[in-house]
């Protein structure tokens, strides 16, 4: 028998609980760069969204879904509504 079948829900629940926290932190990670790319964005006169940039971003998670064993139309799903909301705070910053 595997050592998941022994766990509780209280620990799975503790686990689940510290990976969101991780999660949190990295998509606060992404935020900080996001905003050096307003920066940069404002100084050479760039557009908040570059269609180009958004398809190898999509092509290049879903790469990453299949790797890691995970579904990579709901990455995709996730990734999409993210990469919408991270443009439109440029575009309001921009």
């Amino acid at each position: 028998m595997s050592k998941s079948t022994h766990l509780t829900m209280s620990e799975i629940r503790k686990e689940i609980d510290r990976i969101d926290e991780t999660l949190i932190k990295t998509l606060a990670e992404r935020q900080r760069w996001v905003e050096k790319a307003v920066v940069v964005k404002k100084r050479v006169g760039l557009p908040a969204r570059d269609d180009a940039r958004l398809r190898q971003v999509i092509d290049h998670i879903r790469v990453l879904a299949r790797a890691h064993n995970v579904d990579p139309a709901l990455v995709e799903a996730m990734w999409t509504e993210m990469l919408e909301w991270f443009i439109a705070y440029e575009e309001r910053s921009i």
